[in-house]
Parts: C-alpha cells; sequence; structure tokens
C-alpha cells in the first residue's frame, strides 16, 4: 500500500495536524432524501450543503470527503450520479447492504470517477465476492473498520488488521487505506483514542474515527438537546484529533457548520506546537496559516 500523505481525490490524507473531515449524506434520517428506495433527493438542499462545505473548506484550510450511504442499489447508483455531478470532494461507498455496495463501485467506474470513490468499510465480514468488485472496478481507496467483537483493545486492532483485513486489502488490490478504530459510546472514546496512537506506532498507518455515533446516541434516546449533542460531538471530535486522527466522520453533512471550524483551530494549535519544536509545515493552505490569523 502507498505510505502517507497520500491523495484520494482532491483530499491529502496524512498531512501532520491536517486532519480530514467526513461528513455523511442520505442516511435514514437525511430530511435531504424524498425517497430512500428509489433515491430521489432535494437537489436545492443538497446544493447548499455541498456549498457551505466548500465554503468553510476555503475558509479554514481543511479537505473533505463524503461518506455515501444509501439503501439500495438504485438509491445508490442515483445518488453517486448526482454527487458526481455536484462536487468534487472524495466519495467513500458506504450502503447498508453488501448488494447496495456492490452497486456503487460498478456505477463509479461506469461514470468514470472511480479514482475519487472509495469504500467505506472493509471488515472482518467483507466477503471475497465484495473485494472483487472492489478490484474489478478499480477501488483503490478504503476505510478499513476495525470496530469487532474480537478487537476491543488497541493491540487487538492491530492484531485484526494483521490477521485479516491486510490480506483483505491485497484481494481488492487496495492501496490506500485508513483505519477507523471504532467508537460506539463514551467509555469506548478512550480505547479509541489510544488505539489511535497504537495504529500509528505499530502499523504505521493512518488512524480516526466517527465520534458522533456516541454523540447522537443519548440525542436519539431523547436524553439531550441537539444542542447537548452538538457540543459533545465537538468536544469528542477535539479528544480524537489531540490524540493525533487523521480522519473524523463527523456524522450528517449539515453538522459541517459547527464543525468545521472548531476542527481547525485545534489543527492549527497543534501546528503551531509542532513549530515551536522545530518542524517545518510546507503547507501554506494549513489552518495555521489560513484560518488562525484571521481570529487574531
Amino acid at each position: 500500500m502507498i505510505k502517507p500523505p497520500f491523495c484520494f481525490g482532491n483530499a491529502v490524507f496524512g498531512v501532520p495536524a491536517k486532519t480530514v473531515l467526513i461528513g455523511s449524506v442520505f442516511y435514514k434520517s437525511d430530511r435531504k432524501v424524498l425517497d430512500h428506495k428509489k433515491g430521489e433527493v432535494s437537489l436545492p438542499a443538497l446544493e447548499r450543503e455541498l456549498k457551505s462545505v466548500e465554503i468553510l473548506k476555503e475558509r479554514v484550510g481543511l479537505d473533505h470527503a463524503l461518506d455515501v450511504i444509501a439503501e439500495t442499489p438504485l438509491a445508490m447508483e442515483k445518488c453517486l450520479g448526482i454527487l458526481a455531478e455536484m462536487t468534487d470532494d472524495p466519495l467513500l461507498i458506504g450502503g447498508m447492504d453488501e448488494e447496495t455496495r456492490i452497486a456503487g463501485y460498478n456505477k463509479a467506474r461506469d461514470l468514470g470517477i472511480q479514482a475519487k470513490c472509495g469504500v467505506n468499510s472493509i471488515g472482518p465480514a467483507t466477503s471475497e465476492k465484495e473485494l472483487g468488485s472492489m478490484k474489478s472496478n478499480g477501488i483503490k481507496f478504503a476505510v478499513l473498520q476495525t470496530m469487532d467483537p474480537s478487537a476491543v483493545y488497541p493491540l487487538e486492532k492491530v492484531a485484526l488488521f494483521k490477521g485479516s483485513l491486510q490480506t483483505k486489502c491485497e484481494i481488492a488490490e487496495i492501496e490506500m487505506a485508513v483505519i477507523d478504530v471504532g467508537i460506539i459510546d463514551f467509555t469506548s472514546a478512550w480505547l479509541a483514542a489510544e488505539s489511535i496512537k497504537m495504529v500509528h506506532k505499530e502499523l504505521n498507518l493512518l488512524a480516526g474515527c466517527a465520534p458522533s455515533n456516541a454523540a447522537y446516541q443519548p440525542l436519539g434516546a431523547h436524553k439531550i438537546s441537539r444542542k447537548s449533542a452538538r457540543s459533545i460531538n465537538v468536544s469528542l471530535n477535539t479528544m480524537m484529533q489531540l490524540a493525533g486522527a487523521d480522519f473524523i466522520i463527523y456524522g450528517p453533512l449539515r453538522a459541517a457548520t459547527y464543525v468545521f471550524e472548531a476542527a481547525a483551530i485545534v489543527e492549527a494549535i497543534k501546528a503551531y506546537g509542532s513549530k515551536l519544536a522545530g518542524e517545518k509545515l510546507i503547507d501554506k493552505g494549513h489552518p495555521l496559516h489560513r484560518f488562525l490569523p484571521k481570529l487574531v
């Protein structure tokens, strides 16, 4: 596999102190989706959210990708077609089942956008059929999922990669991989942070997770307000960033409006610390140079 940093579409993964933000679209409760089975989407609403992301990317200096969650093969095909026309950001194919994801890989090749399409995710249960579809359709980027009953602790996640996921990547001819260390609730947040560090140390691979999985759980159970869930999401994102997360799946695309600047200030301060330590930052588009000066 290609060693980081590497370019996936228009996003660069593995730049020190510059996490890639990933927003989710077309999930079950996404209000932009008019019909989840047919993949009918409110184009004006989607355009507004994508435009907001483009403005934020330019303002703060962080790269972005989209996690595409569709419920049926037809919906996946239609949604990829829409996104191919509306954004240049990388697209992670993450449908609800194997057939939906395979339809996505096929559609990506038909559209000629396979170079900016990846998979979210390859896990222990990913079949050879699906791996073969990734290979035949030229899918070269994958998120590797280590949230598994056999891999709770950091060293177990490293072992899962060495024992299973690495082989699956070889079968699918994946060239660029990042590891999702998994986070499902507040108690697993510390383990996620430690797992990110362990993946860096033991595997020299990129790692991150989806803190929003934990942040929005109590909201769904009506235990906290939406405002509180957003605050918790930002705090968990910050925790993972300080652990060195190379990517953050921050939840609904519309959450970009409150996530981007919070993430950028954390990355800018991290980069400033690296600069004081004598490390040279060559990326003039980094939040340290692009966003922090706007605040002082």
